[in-house]
């Protein structure tokens, strides 16, 4: 039997460390004047691409760190169940903060995220 629980925990931690990222980001692009700002298009542009990288990098970890040296046909198919529910974690954890973080900076830069 193989302990799948590290998988669900790593997939937590990435998809705050991309949070993290995206909203460093969010907030090194600065506020452009005019009728038509283009930095809400910025932010929300690097929100999204850091919710596909942050997922994806998280399938690739688990693939390779979990996955690929089990030799165990059992244990693989355990593996790549809890590979895909927590890159599916991932991906939920990451909208669900980055949806609550923009209506708690409704105001600030990290609110042009949707």
């Amino acid at each position: 039997m193989v302990s799948t629980f590290p998988v669900y925990i790593i997939s937590a931690a990435f998809a705050g460390l991309f949070l993290l990222i995206a909203a460093l980001i969010s907030n090194a692009i600065k506020f452009e004047g005019g009728a038509n700002p283009k930095d809400p298009g910025k932010r929300k542009m690097w929100f999204w691409v850091m919710c596909i990288i942050g997922t994806l990098t998280n399938l690739l970890f688990g693939l390779f760190t979990y996955y690929y040296p089990q030799n165990n046909s059992f244990a693989k198919s355990q593996l790549i169940t809890a590979i895909g529910i927590g890159t599916g974690v991932c991906f939920l954890i990451y909208l669900a903060l980055g949806f609550v973080l923009s209506k708690m900076f409704k105001h600030g830069k990290l609110g042009n995220w949707f």
